[in-house]
């Protein structure tokens, strides 16, 4: 049995990854995922652990692109990824705190009409 086989599935990606580093294209769909997943975030203006995971997305992206123009592939394609990754969590997680803010808006009105109904009824 070999030691890549027993180190497992990962490092027998990392080997491959290492090894075909000068023959990774650069990642210019990847990059540009990453812009528009950025860009998607940023519209949906997000605060708190959303803006944190953006702030990471933007490191990413111009750790990517850095990488990128320094003609190391295999690196640009990594960050871009994780760059996309973060951006769709900003905006997941936007999202989520969006539709939160919703429910607690409708719960506080739903409760001052109950309140109402209650004052009319006697």
């Amino acid at each position: 049995m070999s030691l890549l086989s027993k180190a497992g599935p990962a490092a027998l990606f990392a080997a491959v990854l290492l090894s075909g580093c000068a023959s990774v294209p650069p990642p210019t769909a990847q990059l540009n995922g990453a812009a528009e997943a950025i860009r998607s975030a940023e519209a949906l203006n997000p605060r708190g652990p959303a803006r944190q995971a953006l702030d990471e997305a933007r490191q990413r992206q111009s750790s990517a692109l850095d990488a990128s123009n320094r003609g190391r592939s295999a690196e640009a394609l990594a960050a871009a990824l994780e760059a996309r990754a973060a951006a769709d969590f900003a905006a997941a997680e936007a999202r989520r705190a969006a539709l939160e803010e919703e429910i607690e808006s409708k719960a506080a009105r739903n409760a001052d009409l109950r309140r109402r109904l209650l004052v009319q009824g006697e």
